[in-house]
């Protein structure tokens, strides 16, 4: 019940912030689970290009990083400077 309750506080503090951090974590999952079979596949047979599997962890790193960056700009905008600094370093 507490994550239900941190999920509820997140979406009542900012609901701009909360959808675009929710879209891009599950855009980071999607391909992050896509580089995972791609992998495996390509451990059974070597006929998978390694083009996708570069287009996949860059997608996935892409998506990380803007990620990262959303909850950077949210806590300056609440001038929680404290916490910028813990997730910058």
């Amino acid at each position: 019940m507490k994550i239900l309750t941190q999920i509820q506080e997140e979406y009542n503090k900012s609901k701009l912030f909360f959808v675009v951090n929710t879209f891009l974590t599950v855009a980071t999952i999607y391909f992050a689970v896509r580089v995972i079979f791609i992998s495996t596949s390509g451990l059974l047979n070597s006929s998978v290009l390694p083009n996708k599997i570069i287009f996949s962890l860059f997608f996935m790193i892409l998506f990380l990083g803007l990620s990262n960056l959303v909850k950077v700009s949210e806590m300056f905008i609440y001038k929680q400077k404290k916490y910028i600094t813990l997730q910058i370093v």
